[in-house]
């Protein structure tokens, strides 16, 4: 485990054991999750030629000013653990401070939550500004550390090459996510070299191969079982997404699953989807989508079922970018070009 892979599980574990503390206490918060982290990116916050707090400036008083080759390079605006500092004021007041002193960019964090924000770009919004998000309570660790490392003391004079390089990374992912069928097509043939290198005297159905890898893909796009479904808001690298349109009707939505629902709701008002089609299967998976109550194939309850119009449930246990091909490929199967779902 890398040292700061190994100082995030460390403040991990005192968010977990010290919560209320953390969300009271902005000073415990800085002191007990937040220097650590900075430490570990070489920022020493006890070192005055790397790291000042509270220095007043023309636009107010950062709480923490990081130095290279005594100059100001970067500021951090810290919180306790309980501020959301995805609120746009914050945001604001981090981007005032970056800009007024010709800065590129500022750090937003509550310890658990870090945020790397350009001060200005035009014809962009606060949202849009938002370069990368690192969450240590939901993401895997390793993507916090690719994230964090691009503000590291040793690598800051590289950060817009390594924010784009963390960029291209996130997109080819999201990408991956979007095109399921190409994981599985792609899978298929290793899989199958590896069982004539290992065990031949086996022989399985390409079918058979095919099931076998969209379910483990349908758990990849899928949030853990472990964990309630989350409703998550839609967001994108280009900023909010609060509208779905399919011919004739738009759709105001705030959470991945209403992509899923109101698209299968147009199918059903339309009358390309009715309960004579039940259980809908959407690939070779042994899951349903939509079925005349929320049951799968074996009979185990949907994980995050949906009532749909005429009686009918539909399974929203996806990811965002997984909500959004389900829905593509769902048009698709009732004869319906997937083009006509617009997401704005």
């Amino acid at each position: 485990m890398s040292d700061l892979n190994m100082t995030l599980t460390q403040v991990l574990d005192k968010i977990k054991k010290f919560r209320t503390l953390y969300d009271r206490n902005e000073m415990a918060t800085r002191d007990q999750l937040i220097n650590p982290i900075l430490r570990q990116l070489g920022w020493n916050p006890e070192n005055p030629e790397q790291v000042q707090p509270n220095v007043s400036m023309e636009e107010g008083v950062p709480d923490y000013s990081l130095f290279k080759q005594g100059k100001p390079i970067v500021f951090v605006e810290a919180k306790k653990l309980s501020a959301d500092i995805e609120q746009r004021e914050i945001i604001r007041q981090l981007a005032r401070y970056s800009f007024g002193e010709g800065t590129r960019y500022g750090i937003l964090t509550n310890g658990a939550m870090w945020m790397l924000v350009r001060s200005f770009e035009e014809g962009k919004t606060l949202s849009e500004r938002i370069i990368w998000k690192a969450d240590l309570e939901s993401e895997p660790l390793t993507a916090v550390c690719r994230k964090l490392t691009t503000i590291s003391e040793a690598k800051i004079h590289q950060i817009e090459t390594l924010v784009k390089r963390v960029q291209i990374l996130d997109e080819i992912w999201e990408s991956l996510l979007s095109n399921p069928e190409g994981i599985v097509e792609g899978l298929v043939p290793v899989v199958e070299s590896l069982v004539n290198q290992g065990y031949s005297e086996h022989q399985f159905d390409i079918a058979e191969v095919e099931d076998f890898l969209w379910e483990r893909v349908n758990e990849l796009l899928s949030p853990s079982e472990d964990d309630p479904p989350k409703t998550t808001e839609i967001t994108s690298g280009h900023g909010d997404i609060r509208q779905i349109e399919l011919p004739g009707e738009a759709f105001d939505i705030r959470n991945a699953y209403e992509i899923l629902i109101n698209t299968a709701n147009w199918l059903i008002k339309n009358k390309h989807l009715t309960a004579n089609d039940c259980p809908v299967v959407i690939g070779r998976g042994k899951r349903y989508l939509v079925n005349s109550e929320p049951k799968h194939r074996y009979g185990d309850d949907f994980r995050a079922p949906k009532k749909l119009f005429s009686g009918l449930w539909i399974e929203t246990h996806y990811s965002k970018p997984a909500s959004i091909n389900m829905a593509r490929r769902l048009l698709k199967k009732f004869g319906q070009s997937p083009d006509i779902l617009i997401i704005e």
